[in-house]
């Protein structure tokens, strides 16, 4: 397989002009990528991101997602925003309302793609699957002619970190399939089970009930109890017990070729040449967007990196991140990690190469990349932005 080609932004803007800073360089990112090649006038097109939580709000601004809905209606495309269902559905779009992601902010709908019961969705095969041979795709996603798939890079305790990989294996599927039964669930466990409880460990803390998004986790009588039907296995409980006493029963090896295995059906939904994605390296904490707390950034922002291949982007990102030392106050000094490297994987102790070389393996994509680095927004005409926020300009200073 031939090298991919990844457009690359640094975040530092050192000249205080608007043509440097990073909103600029994305339109300069979106200008280059020549959107016009995978989206065709009047193709209603997805742009899936991750709406947050009330408390993990560090999600990607709506000030980028704007700036993507502006460039699909550029070219006469039809933008939606959208995520799937992460806690109940209408709650979810409160979500993102607090975090500024509105139709009025985004320039587009904001909806939730697998509907207000997060079931909303069609069975897709999986190709060359080695473990799970059918999931649900979201029908907001299923449906749509074309995708740009917005992700915040950061960190993942299960995954090692999250990308456009994990952004769209996890997060373009639905909780649930069509007629009720467990469907994404089934890439966080093995053949469906439920998170194992240790008694012993258990110090009836009671964190993994306040979590868990479906109310399934009932605490009485010293005892940890699931609903089984409820229960998504979204793994939430376990990652967050301090004391081991929750376990979902899964290798990384198994969690990560899931999650290959998902991405592959959602993009086998769409023609090829029809999903772009673009990895915002910014306020890069060390956990997922869905947890209810964001901690601190582990690295400095590094910028924004745009391919049509998701191995590619999260390798190149993976690259870029490993040369920039972790940050002091953070979780990765608290661990100790203060040189440059692996940073996400040292600190989720995770292998966060896995989803790479699986996904390459599978054919999900390469790992092998061009980078192309873009400067500074090229076209100087003179837009509200110039006009208004240039430091400069006709002489004055603003």
């Amino acid at each position: 397989m031939e090298k991919a080609k990844v457009y690359f932004a640094e975040a530092r803007s050192k000249i205080w002009n608007y043509e440097y800073s990073l909103p600029g360089k994305l339109e300069e990112l979106l200008e280059k990528v020549d959107l016009s090649k995978y989206i065709s006038p009047k193709d209603i097109v997805a742009v899936k991101t991750h709406f947050g939580s009330q408390g993990a709000f560090r999600i990607v601004r709506p000030v980028f997602i704007r700036k993507i809905v502006d460039a699909v209606k550029a070219i006469k495309g039809k933008p939606f925003v959208t995520d799937t269902t992460r806690i109940e559905s209408l709650d979810y779009l409160e979500v993102a309302a607090y975090n500024g992601l509105t139709h009025l902010t985004c320039g587009a709908p904001v909806l939730i793609a697998d509907g207000i019961k997060g079931r909303d969705s069609t069975s897709v095969k999986v190709e060359g699957h080695k473990h799970i041979s059918e999931i649900s795709v979201a029908n907001g996603i299923y449906h749509a002619d074309a995708m740009i798939v917005v992700s915040h890079f950061k960190g993942h305790l299960q995954a090692g970190f999250g990308g456009a990989i994990k952004n769209i294996g996890m997060g373009g599927v639905s909780p649930k399939t069509h007629d009720g039964k467990n469907n994404r669930g089934r890439l966080h466990s093995v053949d469906d089970k439920l998170p194992a409880w240790d008694k012993a460990k258990c110090t009836l803390c009671k964190r993994c009930e306040a979590i868990c998004p479906t109310e399934s986790i009932t605490i009485k009588s010293k005892n940890v109890e699931f609903n089984d039907d409820a229960c998504w296995r979204c793994g939430r409980c376990a990652r967050i017990c301090k004391e081991k006493a929750l376990d979902m029963p899964i290798t990384s090896e198994r969690l990560n070729t899931h999650i290959i295995e998902a991405s592959k059906a959602v993009m086998s939904t769409f023609k090829p040449k029809k999903v772009v994605f673009i990895n915002f390296m910014i306020e890069m904490q060390p956990e997922c967007d869905c947890m209810p707390t964001a901690d601190v950034p582990v690295v400095n922002d590094q910028g924004i990196a745009l391919s049509d291949d998701p191995v590619a982007v999260d390798q190149a990102c993976i690259d870029i991140v490993s040369k920039a030392p972790p940050l002091p106050d953070s979780l990765a000094s608290d661990l100790g990690v203060t040189k440059p490297g692996d940073t996400f994987g040292a600190v989720n102790k995770r292998e966060t190469k896995l989803s790479l070389e699986i996904g390459e393996k599978m054919g999900l994509g390469t790992r092998k990349y061009e980078l192309v680095t873009v400067k500074k927004k090229s076209k100087s005409a003179l837009t509200i932005d110039n006009l208004r926020f240039n430091v400069g300009y006709l002489g004055k200073t603003l």
